[in-house]
């Protein structure tokens, strides 16, 4: 393991002196250059874009500005598929009943699903438990959602929480339904993701919650981040859209997986 991560580290370098001397790079260019595949060139770069390193543009990356890194690290992210994002959202909102209690992560997925909870005429008396800093400044102001956001060491670009008082007080709720992102969703690994703070509460919340509902766009199928946070026998649902692999919808549902597919409109 101590190797494998050397190795994925020294390559993430690799890239961003790559696009140090460039203006931009494709997925295909990068993979070539580093004799990888493209699956694992797109991880390398959703994980620098988190980082605020790289900005993703369609088909590839260019360097990001250091003015800009909180840009990079979460609006940007949350303009990235946006239709996707949307069309999933509302989808996932449907799953949503009144008096439910419902935890949202630090996504940008799970504040677009903060966003149509909010505008949902059908949801009332909902209680929303967030570790994601925008999520809880997205939906605050409704008068049908109680908003917690959970305490803990904030990173300064993700607005996300962590750590362990996080953990503890996300221990005292009781949770109906966790709608939860991933940076990559496989039959073998289930989801995962590149942060470890967030992996381990990720983890804590799957065990915690009653139903788990992940919510991947088709982009993310096939994708395998640093760890796994939970397996596809704890999934509850998955909400996806018409663009995953109809092999693994139907994988995943002969699995005992509820699979919600979303159109998205051009």
């Amino acid at each position: 393991m101590a190797v494998f991560i050397r190795l994925m580290n020294e390559r993430r370098e690799q890239i961003v002196n790559i696009l140090s001397e460039r203006e931009r790079v494709t997925v295909n260019e990068l993979s070539e250059m580093l004799n990888v595949s493209s699956v694992t060139v797109r991880g390398d770069l959703n994980f620098l874009a988190e980082e605020g390193r790289v900005i993703r543009v369609h088909g590839g990356a260019a360097l990001a500005k250091p003015s800009m890194k909180h840009e990079m690290t979460f609006a940007a992210r949350q303009r990235h598929n946006a239709a996707e994002k949307h069309a999933l959202a509302k989808l996932a909102a449907t799953l949503v009943k009144p008096t439910d209690s419902i935890f949202l992560d630090s996504s940008t997925t799970a504040l677009a699903v903060g966003q149509a909870v909010k505008s949902s005429p059908s949801v009332t008396n909902v209680t929303v438990l967030t570790t994601g800093l925008w999520t809880a400044v997205a939906i605050m102001d409704s008068s049908n959602i109680h908003t917690i956001m959970a305490g803990g060491s904030l990173g300064s670009t993700s607005g996300a929480v962590s750590g362990p008082i996080t953990r503890e007080m996300l221990g005292k709720y009781n949770i109906n339904k966790a709608f939860i992102g991933a940076l990559g969703l496989t039959l073998e690994k289930g989801l995962s993701g590149n942060d470890p703070l967030e992996i381990e509460l990720r983890q804590f919340v799957v065990e915690q919650a009653r139903e788990v509902i992940a919510v991947v766009d088709g982009s993310k199928f096939g994708l395998t981040g640093l760890a796994s946070f939970a397996q596809i026998d704890q999934l509850d649902y998955v909400v996806t859209d018409d663009s995953a692999p109809p092999d693994m919808i139907a994988a995943l549902r002969e699995q005992g997986t509820q699979v919600l597919v979303a159109t998205v409109e051009n």
